[in-house]
Formats: structure tokens, sequence, C-alpha cells
């Protein structure tokens, strides 16, 4: 599949399609059984183009914070129109600097729609083509592409990774589905921007385990991307609340071990 077919794509927005999301969201495949005791902020990037890693990481390394990755591999060295996608050198010059690489499947196909065998068959994958690129890494995070995932699908996960992302809107706390957190998108609304300052500032309160998901982070940036300067403002916004900025690994751990501790 090329990069210009995988950005026709659009997910179905049938009564069918929507049934199903809401079984899958109603299903939780593995619970948070920890609360979180401070909140704590995951930037992420999906598929993930250049420009995340590279304008996106100095942006976060400014306050100390390391975000996480989702590589999808096909589209790996390839430009579409989130601009030029991540190549090896991204992949070492992100780990080295302490960010996180999370998985995203090979083709990006939309995992409601194919049968199990096909999206597990691409999940690993994708997991090869990380380590014949170099990451030779444990892969412990996966986001959904499209957030598109079923009620079976969810379980089989489990045994594959720590933790999954999704993309339905909220914040995460005690009981939360780990196959499928929610997040706050960043995209070319601006009022995507200002709901995930109100999810920060409202945190600041009553922690929570809250995700903040991009694609490309430039000035002349897609429908699904953000400006230099509203990342920039989430992240510092962030910073000020007293959040910790972490990978998602690292916040797991944190949750699952160390304040349950």
């Amino acid at each position: 599949m090329t990069a210009a077919a995988l950005s026709a794509y659009q997910p179905s927005d049938s009564l069918l399609a929507k049934f199903r999301r809401r079984a899958a969201r109603w299903h939780t495949a593995r619970p948070l059984d920890a609360a979180p005791k401070r909140t704590r902020i995951c930037f992420t990037f999906d598929d993930f183009p250049k420009s995340a890693a590279d304008t996106g990481a100095e942006i976060l390394d400014e306050v100390g914070a390391k975000g996480c990755y989702y590589a999808c591999t096909g589209m790996a060295g390839t430009e579409n129109h989130l601009g030029k996608l991540f190549d090896e050198r991204d992949l070492k010059a992100l780990t080295a600097a302490g960010h996180e690489i999370g998985a995203h499947t090979q083709t990006h196909l939309d995992c409601s729609q194919a049968p199990a065998s096909i999206v597990l068959s691409d999940i690993d994958a994708n997991l090869r083509n990380l380590v014949a690129m170099g990451h030779d890494a444990i892969v412990r995070q996966f986001a959904w592409p499209y957030g598109e995932t079923r009620r079976d699908l969810k379980p089989r996960l489990a045994t594959r990774f720590d933790a999954v992302r999704g993309i339905h809107a909220g914040v995460n706390r005690e009981r939360a589905d780990l196959m499928q957190l929610t997040a706050l998108e960043l995209d070319a609304n601006e009022s995507s921007v200002e709901r995930a300052a109100a999810a920060i500032e409202n945190a600041a309160g009553e922690p929570a385990w809250i995700f903040v998901f991009t694609h490309d982070v430039r000035d002349n940036h897609s429908k699904w991307g953000t400006t230099p300067a509203h990342f920039r403002r989430l992240v510092r916004l962030a910073r000020d609340t007293g959040a910790v900025l972490e990978t998602p690994s690292a916040a797991l751990d944190a949750i699952m071990v160390k304040e349950r501790a």
C-alpha cells in the first residue's frame, strides 16, 4: 500500500461501523487496576512525520519531557500529506534522546475491518521491520491506526503490548482500558488545543494519565497536525501545572509499581 493510498482512506461511518465502535469501547479488555497519584502526561505522535521527530522532540526537550512515536514502518522513508515520514536515523536519534518508539502496524490498516489473523500478522511484520531498521528495544506501546478496533481484537494485543492507545477523547484513571486508552487529539481545529488545555488544567486538581496525540508539527501542517506554537503552548502548560511529562511506559510503570508501593 502506498503512502498516497494511505492518505486517501477514511474509516466507515455507517451505522454498523458506529455500533461496532461503541461495542468495542464498552468492552474493557484489560483494566488499569491502580489510580494515578500524580498527573502524568504523554505527548505522542502517530505514523510519524519527520517534523514530529525534529520540531516536536525539540519542543519536548526544552522542558526535559519525553514523548512517544508510534511507527508505521510501511510509511518509513516516504512522503505524504503529513510531509516526509521517519527513517532509521530518526528511530536512533529519538531512542538515544530518551523518547519511546511505539508500534502502529506495518500498513496502517483499519483493524476493525480486517480478520484478526491479518491484523496480528501486520503488527508482527511491523515489529520485525523495526528490528531490521536497527530498533532492537522491546516495543511496549501500540496505537490503533485511525483509532479503529473491535471488541474481539483488543484482548489479542494484551500479550503483545503493555498499553494500547485509541483516539476517543478523554483522560485515563483507574479502570481505564489499557487496550484502548483515551486521548486528546491536536489537529487543525483550534478547539482541539483548547480542549486539551482544559483537560490538562483540570487534571491539576484530580490526577489522571493523559495522552495528547498529533501527527505533523509545522506551520503548514496537515489537518491532522498542529503548529509548533500550539504544541509548545500545551507542553509548557503541562509543565507549569506540575504534571510529569514522560513516555507511556514510564507513566505506566509509575502508576502500577512506584505509586502503588
